[in-house]
């Protein structure tokens, strides 16, 4: 299949699986949460799904780990500074098999994670680190993804994202470890809501996650104010 065709094919299947643009980047606040991969530029996360039909097309014989090894051997150089070497690599291990096994489906969770980034700045004004912001994101983003991708797959891509190192501390002066807990309890209160709620709006979705932050007994959890 010809890259023209391939594309033709990838854009009118995102077209029937996103409503609303993806933007570019993360702001320089949500990047320094570590949240590598809350914004990624559209054509460059094409450009990664096409390569990895490539790969399969190419090598048909190829299980997940060989053709995650060969895009980890492309995408190696440190100097290169292109999107698409930035995003493969920003990507925990976990993340990178799961986009090889699931490419549409990683194209719908950063859907998500656009959603949730663009939710949480306009109920908060801000996507802080450890705080009530940082818990609606993460419950927007599993609420948004089980929508879209199923409770089950939902579930694979957050822990996914969650599997990296804890050591040391987040710039909030809280352990790494702390952050990773506080973030897979809210991931799992934020899938809850979207299979109770399968046809919310994306705003009827933000405000009831919104309105369970606020709770005097909320189910979501953070760090600090």
């Amino acid at each position: 299949m010809d890259r023209k065709k391939l594309m033709l094919i990838m854009g009118s299947i995102i077209i029937l699986l996103v409503s609303t643009p993806i933007q570019s980047f993360a702001s320089p606040a949500v990047s320094e949460m570590g949240d590598d991969w809350m914004f990624v530029e559209e054509n460059n996360l094409f450009d990664i799904v096409e390569q990895i039909l490539e790969v399969e097309k190419g090598h048909p014989d190829w299980n997940e780990q060989q053709i995650k090894a060969f895009m980890d051997e492309t995408h190696e150089d440190p100097l290169a500074r292109d999107g698409v070497i930035d995003i493969w690599n920003s990507l925990t291990d976990s993340e990178k098999k799961l986009v090889i096994r699931y490419p549409f489906d990683a194209l719908k969770v950063n859907k998500a994670k656009d959603i949730a980034t663009t939710q949480t700045d306009s109920k908060f004004g801000f996507n802080g680190l450890g705080d009530r912001s940082d818990a609606f994101r993460h419950g927007i983003w599993n609420a948004e993804m089980t929508v879209l991708i199923g409770e089950e797959k939902a579930e694979l891509f957050a822990t996914a994202h969650e599997d990296k190192d804890t050591t040391g501390t987040e710039s909030d002066g809280y352990l790494k470890i702390e952050h990773k807990n506080m973030d897979l309890h809210n991931n799992a209160v934020g899938r809850t809501i979207g299979s109770a709620h399968p046809d919310a709006s994306e705003s009827e979705l933000s405000d009831i996650v919104y309105a369970n932050i606020y709770q005097e007994q909320s189910d979501f959890i953070w760090l600090h104010e």
